[in-house]
């Protein structure tokens, strides 16, 4: 009747049929696939063409042997399984749907030059892929994917050619941008056991690299760089905040504040960098009262003063939503606009609050409507919080997240 959806479903199960067929055992084969044969087995994973899905415990030893193994089939080209999200946020599960098509005996062949065994080709694989890259940002992708792999010989050979590019290269955007991989690989030593100290000191001289060149690269850069540059802005706070290291700290902040407070930087970066500052509660209202009056008085140049607007509120729908003395401050500066100059700046203003969820700039322009125009010192004294209220809710948040403390919190 014209139903390409029941010809398919003929053409699969009648013509192609999803039975896989099979060799005698006494067949000659090549080693790669005796070898994944043999581990298929020990590792009781279903060899079907139709898709199964199975969801892997990293805790249990036989689940990390079949996470292992599937991911060095991937590395080889060979798509047996196929890795999907899973829900939560612990990295001790993995969600694989497994797939065999017959014509992964080619690739087994084709890949067998690389080694007998699946961890031999998988290592002298990716040992030359490292070889003949020279791309940072792309080698720490390929570290990843060899620390999931536990392929230790091709970890030495990517860490060691991560440390010269990484010696070699003056490209500071190049290190931020290689920098989330690393930081990420990092994540799998908890739960794979993978000794990472090497790793650690390389992602330590990269981060240290990166903070001594990143004030003088946010220099009189323009507005497509500047946004670029801004990107990898979150990433590379992300990596810092994920690290957690006291002395790292420390530096980001000096880092921070030496874009921020340097008129040679980019508008939209010393922006941002000043709302990051403020975020690790470095400024006090009056201080930040005080960036925001050199920022955009009227004596800048009012496209530079909504550059260094939009970089500050990016990804703050939900911060001016809560912070009541923060939101004084952005809105009396938009209300003492003349017509002229807000017309100047609310392609900018509008592409920032474009940004924000549908659900925040509603709410906003909520608040908006009943907003007015405020002086400094209301701004100052408008964040009244009932501490003692706010401290009842603390025991609760504390059980919510798991924590237990006996410290005396009154």
């Amino acid at each position: 009747m014209g139903e390409d959806i029941l010809m398919s479903l003929i053409h699969k199960e009648l013509i192609v049929s999803p039975k896989i067929g099979s060799v005698p055992v006494e067949s000659p084969k090549p080693p790669l696939q005796v070898d994944i044969e043999k581990i298929q087995k020990q590792l009781r994973l279903p060899l079907t063409e139709e898709e199964k899905e199975i969801i892997l415990d990293l805790r249990e030893e036989r689940d990390m042997q079949k996470s292992i193994f599937l991911h060095r089939l991937s590395l080889l080209g060979i798509k047996w399984g196929i890795k999907r999200s899973v829900s939560g946020k612990g990295t001790f599960k993995e969600a694989w749907i497994l797939h065999w098509d017959p014509a992964f005996s080619i690739d087994i062949i084709d890949k067998g030059v690389w080694g007998n065994s699946v961890e031999e080709a998988a290592n002298n694989f990716l040992v030359s892929r490292a070889s003949q890259e020279n791309s940072l940002s792309v080698i720490t992708s390929i570290l990843e994917d060899s620390l999931l792999s536990d392929l230790p010989i091709a970890t030495q050979a990517l860490l060691k050619r991560i440390d010269s590019l990484a010696a070699a290269s003056s490209d500071v955007m190049q290190l931020m941008a290689a920098l989330p991989s690393l930081v990420n690989a990092l994540r799998y030593g908890n739960v794979r056991k993978i000794d990472t100290e090497i790793l650690s000191v390389i992602v330590d001289s990269i981060i240290a690299r990166i903070f001594i060149s990143l004030p003088s690269a946010c220099f009189s850069v323009d507005e497509d760089a500047a946004q670029q540059l801004l990107d990898l802005f979150f990433s590379l706070n992300d990596s810092v905040s994920l690290l957690q290291k006291e002395t790292q700290l420390n530096n980001w902040y000096k880092t921070l504040f030496a874009i921020s407070e340097n008129k040679n930087s980019s508008s939209l970066i010393a922006g941002y960098a000043t709302r990051l500052i403020y975020d690790y509660k470095l400024l006090d209202s009056e201080k930040l009262a005080s960036a925001f009056g050199l920022a955009l008085s009227p004596a800048v140049e009012y496209s530079h003063a909504g550059s260094w607007l939009e970089g500050f509120l990016r990804g703050s729908g939900t911060i001016l939503l809560i912070d009541n003395a923060l939101w004084g401050l952005i809105n009396n500066w938009v209300n003492t606009l003349q017509d002229d100059h807000f017309i100047q700046v609310l392609p900018l203003l509008r592409r920032t609050f474009s940004q924000y969820s549908n659900p925040e700039r509603r709410k906003l322009g909520e608040k908006a409507k009943g907003s007015g125009v405020t002086t400094t010192s209301a701004i100052l004294s408008s964040s009244n919080f009932d501490h003692d209220n706010g401290m009842l809710a603390v025991p609760v948040i504390l059980e919510l997240l798991g924590i237990k403390t006996e410290t005396n919190l009154s």
